[in-house]
């Protein structure tokens, strides 16, 4: 007898259930979505930067570029009488640079913008003059 009030009360406390309730499942779901809606804007944020940093990478290697044709040319022939601007756009980056004479030094500053980035970039050079 004692086995069997035992059982009773084990029974009405819900003890040997099997399952979920609805409130359990239905917590459950939500705490799904919220899950996945984190997913899914942190994925779209990160494409924006990935596309962001590439427009950046394509700007600094025109920079690059820029800053190598100069340092090519003769010392002597870049500014030789007051700073010297220019400006270009290639595939959708406008650099704008300007090229000052120091004492025996070149000084080249390029500025960068393009669509993905509302300020500009701005890059410094510096061409020693050795002849």
């Amino acid at each position: 007898m004692i086995n069997r009030a035992k059982r009773r009360k084990r029974a009405s406390l819900g003890g040997n259930r099997a399952g979920l309730s609805l409130v359990e499942l239905i917590v459950a779901m939500v705490m799904l979505a919220v899950g996945l809606l984190g997913l899914a804007s942190l994925s779209v944020r990160l494409s924006k930067q990935h596309g962001g940093a590439a427009s950046q990478q394509f700007a600094a290697l025109v920079v690059q570029s820029r800053f190598d044709s100069l340092a090519s040319i003769h010392c002597q022939s870049l500014a030789p009488s007051g700073p010297i601007t220019g400006s270009a756009t290639t595939r959708g980056v406008t650099e704008k640079w300007s090229i000052v004479d120091g004492n025996d030094i070149k000084t080249i500053t390029d500025t960068v913008s393009f669509a993905a980035r509302k300020k500009p970039l701005a890059y410094v050079s510096v061409i020693p003059c050795r002849d």
